[in-house]
């Protein structure tokens, strides 16, 4: 299971449009040595879907997301983890141990079990 942290810096980038690169995981057992980092040249939704059906992605790690490329994600069958915040070894590390999605990684703004609900929208189960 290949997963993309996109990133600033050494941070997870606030949004997902900005980001400079990708750090490639090959599995959630590799450390972050073991990772790759793609330098993002292009940062069009094309050429962002690009770079990560090209590295085999299947989960996306990012901060903030405009709807439009999360439903373009979607279609591709790109899991997107959304709307997390902090540096990229406590957040593999959280991802890892499935702390990922806790008041300390969650974006400041973000509605409280934001990206839950989008996860049971996606599965075809009703809002409430």
């Amino acid at each position: 299971m290949c997963i993309a942290i996109a990133t600033y810096e050494n941070r997870i980038a606030s949004l997902f449009e900005s980001s400079e690169k990708f750090v490639i995981i090959q599995s959630p057992l590799d450390n972050i040595q073991d990772s790759k980092s793609i330098t993002i040249i292009n940062n069009s939704p094309n050429e962002l879907l690009k770079l990560l059906k090209n590295n085999n992605v299947k989960i996306l790690i990012c901060g903030a997301i405009s709807g439009c490329i999360q439903n373009l994600l979607d279609a591709h069958n790109i899991e997107v983890i959304s709307w997390i915040t902090g540096d990229i070894q406590s957040v593999i590390e959280a991802f890892r141990t499935g702390n990922l999605i806790s008041s300390h990684f969650i974006m400041p703004g973000c509605r409280k079990g934001g990206w839950h609900r989008r996860q049971r929208l996606r599965k075809g189960q009703q809002d409430y």
